[in-house]
């Protein structure tokens, strides 16, 4: 892949539809830049909304078996792949994906950049 496709893909998925968006509630709605503004940046959060809370759900259940997990690496200080197997097995119990955060992340970040 070039820098130019990237580039292309950049501007006709993200910011082409976002510039689109703003110059549709200038004309139609609001004839003021500021205001239509504001209201596309709600929007944006109004549908990013489900993803940022998954990721503040995942980050609390991260955050109740962090405790957990020193107690482990405290345990088996000497032996790495334990600490590794005993700390799978909790995330395994308590329904926690350890990777689970960073999808709703990357979803939101181009967005974000392109405001």
């Amino acid at each position: 892949m070039t820098l130019e496709f990237l580039g292309f893909i950049w501007n006709q998925i993200i910011l082409g539809p976002m510039i689109n968006s703003l110059i549709m509630l200038y004309a139609v709605l609001f004839s003021n830049f500021g205001i239509s503004i504001l209201v596309f940046t709600v929007l944006i959060r109004l549908v990013t909304l489900p993803l940022t809370l998954r990721q503040i759900r995942m980050t609390k259940k991260m955050s109740t078996v962090q405790p957990l997990i020193k107690d482990l690496q405290q345990k088996y200080a000497n032996d790495k792949s334990r600490v590794s197997q005993e700390t799978m097995r909790i995330y395994k119990e308590h329904g926690i994906n350890p990777l689970g955060c960073l999808g709703p992340m990357f979803i939101q970040m181009p967005i974000w950049i392109g405001l």
